[in-house]
């Protein structure tokens, strides 16, 4: 946990240093353009993405398909992404852009993780019941009575 800090630290400094470099070498104006514009797409990312990037990724494993470790981890590495386009720094940025390289990899199956395929039993899925004896198949209408029919009822009854 100690090196998490120092980390965090030398990450910054980065930061703080990349900003410097990028402004002397590109200008103050266009650096700050590029910081603007890399902000308003993480901020639109997100927005994109919000909580539901997540449940996809549960989705995926609730399927009990065969699934890539790609499928499974697009939508939290697209969050990340957003957040690191949002800190100001090039170093962030960089990182971002790496996390959005269409990375494919085998399903899941295939490397050993025999967990998500449809041929176990999945521990993320629903049971499915393989018996059809307690579905009762058949038709039904729905009917309403009349507004007017229902408000002289309730008179009526008010009456008594």
């Amino acid at each position: 946990m100690q090196f998490f800090g120092i980390g965090f630290l030398v990450l910054l400094f980065l930061e703080i240093m990349s900003i410097v470099w990028v402004a002397d070498w590109l200008g103050g104006g266009l650096t700050l353009l590029l910081m603007i514009v890399s902000f308003i797409s993480g901020v639109l990312m997100l927005r994109h993405t919000g909580m539901s990037g997540i449940l996809l990724a549960g989705a995926a494993v609730r399927s009990g398909q065969n699934i890539s470790l790609y499928q499974m981890l697009w939508p939290i590495r697209y969050a990340v992404a957003a957040l690191l386009f949002i800190s100001p720094g090039f170093i962030s940025t960089v990182i971002a852009l790496i996390l959005l390289l269409p990375i494919k990899g085998t399903p899941v199956a295939d490397m050993g993780g025999s967990v998500f395929s449809s041929d176990t039993q999945n521990p993320f899925g629903r049971t499915t019941r393989q018996d059809d004896g307690d579905i009762i198949e058949g038709e039904y209408t729905v009917t309403r009575a009349d507004p007017q029919t229902r408000k002289q009822d309730y008179i009526e009854h008010k009456a008594d």
